[in-house]
């Protein structure tokens, strides 16, 4: 199965935990909370695209508009993951087996092939053109608020490592135990189609995050 989801206004903060407290406790009255699980993600990068990481964690590609792929799973089950093609603002996704992913990382990719999908294929056609390759793994635990009768969504992601060891990738264990003196960071996404209404706004700016994060890696002071 691919899914698609429209195009949405992005907005990016690291904030500090004193952040993280206010803010939470005002989406608490505000919005619905969604969902709250743990997040394991993989992200793909070309060497010949490769720059230094963002303050998100990402990396940076040399080129704007450059398509990216990751894998994810949740609530530290593998068994079936997500393969997630973003570009422009558009998110395509696509499910993908354990063995499927096994596989993937022992650099076996012709089953990409077999699967009647138009996103796996692409993604084997980027593997082989781009030499696309894993290159960093981040774990976190995701908190999703939405507002009923809005186009707007919020997250909050907490307690957010990084690895290098892609091997690590299928065991939470071992990756939880690779990142445990890491000092997790939280990073805020506010996602909308055309405008953040003005209560929720005010909301936002109360508890305001004290740098946003740009597109191109840098940090505006607010």
């Amino acid at each position: 199965m691919t899914t698609n989801q429209p195009r949405l206004r992005n907005l990016h903060y690291q904030i500090t935990p004193e952040d993280y407290r206010a803010l939470r406790a005002c989406l608490s009255t505000h919005a619905e909370e969604r969902v709250a699980r743990s997040v394991h993600t993989m992200l793909f990068t070309s060497y010949r695209d490769r720059v230094p990481m963002n303050p998100m964690g990402e990396l940076l590609t040399a080129e704007q508009g450059c398509t990216k792929f990751s894998l994810h799973y949740y609530d530290d089950d593998p068994t079936y993951l997500i393969l997630e093609r973003r570009q422009d603002g558009h998110r395509t996704s696509a499910m993908v087996a354990e063995a499927e992913c096994r596989a993937l990382l022992a650099g076996e990719t012709d089953w990409l092939l077999d699967r009647p999908n138009p996103l796996l294929q692409e993604f084997h056609e980027n593997l082989t053109e781009r030499m696309l390759l894993p290159q960093m793994l981040l774990t976190y635990q995701r908190e999703i608020y939405t507002a009923d009768g809005l186009d707007l969504c919020i997250v909050l992601d907490t307690d957010l490592r990084a690895s290098m060891q892609h091997m690590d990738f299928l065991d939470p264990k071992q990756l939880e135990r690779s990142t445990v003196e890491q000092e997790g960071r939280i990073l805020l996404e506010i996602s909308y189609s055309d405008y953040i209404p003005d209560d929720v706004l005010c909301l936002l700016e109360e508890t305001a995050p004290r740098r946003r994060l740009l597109s191109d890696g840098f940090s505006e002071s607010r």
